[in-house]
């Protein structure tokens, strides 16, 4: 292993994600001999390499996302997913144990090259963007190249507005894979706390990797031609609070897309009832497909990702608790469209805020029969305070475009030609439904 050296503080690339703000501490400029002392790759690296001759994972539950193939550590469960395919891992340690940590798992990149170089373009990749307010990225120290289990691999230390970030990239026959452990790192014992997460649970998750791309088995079983085709729709309730302190009824809409070759799509499918690329959607890292099993009256849903779900069926509907789901028939290739599609979200301002007053958001997107599609949006808020002073603002904004209806999906065009949304479109009863709003 080489020497580490510090990183010039110019290599901080365009591209920037960040997934929550973390506190403006000390590690920005930390005295010789303190925490500088406790950040340095090479003992992280060092870490690294007996955490690999040492630990095994903590967990058997065996996930993929793109060409990764992990296991979940213990403690921690499935996040969201970016714009870039990266999955986030949060912490749902007990006691809140390192509450404000999380994992990434990026796509990757097919691309050559040296893997510390590719590592420190990627040093925006995990930090979230903000034009008005843009995050400091410390450049604390980086490894030499490292073997990993017979493959190079680079690791970099670094601190984002305070928190603790490292990034580990790893190098595979023509491509790069890269992870990313991000915790609070505010004080000498936070970042204690923060790295024993790391050593426990990071390590064997990197340990115990697996890739498709090299052989690694896909999680999924293969599909096998089955009984189901077209489009399932449901919704489940559930209650939240608002700012103003009081509960709502939320409605979620499910859609399940199926396929004769034995496939089927949690949500909108990208091409809608058209069949989809499998291998395209992985490594996008969208992992919402997967395949299908229909026995007696049980569907075993197993998706890419490695997760199953389980529904009962009775006759054409499928239920699962408070869930039910039953065939729709999307509208017709080339219909044409007459009404407005409206939403409004109407709040008060939390309770204690000092006043009275709230905020409303309304948006109509119009659909005409000549193929052309309206929007327009206002968000507005007002307060009168306890001592007579208040405010009012408000925004308004517009767009328009073409749309086209197609393998049940409404695909409104932008002005410029590019996709601006699409949406499933179909007939309940006497009603149309666009997406999980009905057309007036």
């Amino acid at each position: 292993m080489q020497t580490s050296e510090t990183l010039p503080p110019d290599a901080r690339p365009e591209f920037s994600r960040r997934f929550w703000p973390g506190p403006h501490a000390i590690l920005r400029h930390p005295p010789e001999g303190s925490m500088r002392r406790l950040l340095t790759l090479p003992t992280l690296a060092s870490h690294l390499l007996a955490s690999l001759l040492l630990s095994s994972p903590l967990a058997a539950e065996t996930r993929q996302h793109a060409n990764l193939i992990f296991t979940l550590p213990e403690g921690w469960e499935v996040g969201a997913v970016l714009d870039d395919g990266t999955l986030i891992l949060r912490s749902d340690l007990p006691e809140d144990d390192c509450e404000y940590c999380r994992i990434y798992l990026s796509t990757g990149s097919q691309i050559g090259g040296k893997v510390v170089d590719w590592l420190a373009s990627q040093s925006r990749r995990f930090v979230e963007d903000d034009p008005t307010d843009p995050p400091e990225v410390t450049p604390m120290t980086a490894s030499g190249v490292t073997n990993l289990r017979g493959r190079p691999s680079a690791m970099r230390g670094q601190t984002v507005d305070g928190d603790l970030q490292v990034l580990l990239a790893i190098q595979l026959f023509g491509r790069m894979e890269l992870l990313g452990f991000e915790g609070p790192a505010s004080d000498a014992e936070e970042l204690a706390a923060t790295m024993q997460v790391f050593e426990r649970d990071v390590m064997p998750l990197v340990e115990g990797l697996g890739f498709v791309s090299e052989g690694a088995k896909p999680v999924m079983p293969p599909p096998e031609p089955g009984p189901l085709t077209g489009v399932w729709w449901g919704t489940t309730n559930w209650w939240s609070m608002g700012l103003d302190g009081m509960m709502t009824m939320e409605i979620d809409h499910h859609w399940l897309t199926f396929w004769p070759d034995g496939l089927f799509y949690d949500g909108t499918p990208p091409n809608g009832t058209a069949p989809f690329d499998p291998a395209s959607l992985t490594a996008a890292g969208d992992m919402d497909w997967g395949s299908y099993q229909l026995t007696g009256a049980t569907l075993t849903l197993s998706y890419a990702s490695g997760e199953v779900e389980v529904l009962e069926v009775s006759s054409d509907t499928f239920t699962k608790g408070d869930k039910r789901m039953d065939p729709i028939t999307p509208l017709a290739d080339g219909t044409k469209l007459n009404g407005v599609v409206s939403t409004i979200f109407v709040s008060g301002f939390t309770p204690g805020f000092g006043g009275s007053g709230g905020m409303t958001a309304m948006t109509d997107t119009t659909y005409a029969p000549d193929g052309t599609w309206e929007f327009g949006s206002y968000t507005g808020a007002s307060s009168t305070f306890d001592n007579g002073a208040g405010f009012a603002t408000g925004s308004e904004q517009s767009d328009a475009g073409r749309y086209v209806v197609k393998d049940g999906l409404v695909i409104q065009y932008a002005k410029d030609g590019s996709i601006a949304r699409s949406r499933y479109a179909f007939k309940a009863g006497s009603t149309i439904w666009i997406g999980s709003d009905i057309l007036k």
